[in-house]
């Protein structure tokens, strides 16, 4: 006769091992959180710290932006109507701490007084500084090398003036047109006229040049050869049309001494 088997009774094993099992790992969590736990609070700490220090700081800079925009913007109109006891400390502290750009523009009219006072060495010494400060948005620093180089222009080597303007003196690049004028005519002080109907060509061909500049240089181009339907922006009939209705000029084999017109 067969037995049948018997199911062995639950002697309580398979919990006290549960029990055990969940005894080592509180075990273990506890001792890991004497271990780690204070570092991890202290991390979390420190880096909840920096987080709310780095948004204050944004903020602070934020506000100081806008007080420098408006002392500004304010000395700017006081300087425009000859009150310039008024607007020139304004320019003198935003100069030395100016948050962000303010600081390049205050130096920038700095050097604007110095030209009224006929000392364009130290407005040069300005312009270059704040050309050459990293700390400056670009837009200010090419600015400031612009009139720099329109400064200084007759003093300087036309080589020095090509270098100079080179990475402004780019089709599409917002100072292309001033920058492209004033490289040609180093270029024809230096006696490159090919080099110079180049970039003059580039130039009057620059729908965002200001008609009054690209007037000017359509007629110098003509007057050195250039064909004027190729003077005109693409699709238009600009200033190189009327030029070419004017009276021949001689062909100019130098620039004259002085820098373009402003």
């Amino acid at each position: 006769m067969a037995v049948t088997p018997r199911t062995l009774p639950d002697t309580g094993d398979d919990a006290f091992l549960r029990e055990v099992d969940e005894g080592v790992r509180r075990d273990q969590m506890a001792s890991l959180w004497q271990r780690y736990g204070r570092l991890t609070i202290l991390a979390v700490v420190l880096v909840l710290g920096s987080l709310g220090g780095w948004l204050w700081w944004k903020e602070h800079q934020v506000k100081l932006a806008g007080v420098a925009g408006e002392d500004f913007t304010q000395a700017l109109a006081k300087a425009e109507v000859g009150e310039t006891s008024v607007s020139k400390p304004v320019f003198d502290r935003l100069a030395k701490d100016g948050p962000g750009g303010y600081s390049g523009l205050a130096r920038m009219m700095q050097a604007a007084d110095a030209v009224k006072a006929g000392d364009n060495a130290v407005a040069i010494k300005l312009l270059d500084a704040v050309a050459a400060d990293t700390g400056q948005p670009q837009p200010v620093r090419d600015a400031a090398l612009i009139k720099s180089v329109r400064l200084g222009f007759d003093t300087l080597a036309p080589a020095t003036v090509v270098a100079r303007l080179k990475s402004l003196a780019i089709p599409g690049d917002p100072w292309f047109a001033i920058a492209g004028e004033m490289t040609a005519m180093a270029q024809l002080k230096a006696g490159d006229v090919a080099a110079a109907k180049t970039m003059l060509t580039a130039v009057a061909r620059e729908a965002s040049a200001p008609p009054s500049l690209r007037g000017r240089v359509a007629e110098l181009a003509l007057s050195l050869g250039v064909d004027a339907a190729l003077l005109n922006p693409p699709g238009t009939a600009g200033p190189a049309s009327a030029a070419a209705d004017a009276p021949a000029a001689p062909v100019a084999t130098a620039a004259p001494a002085t820098a373009p017109a402003k």
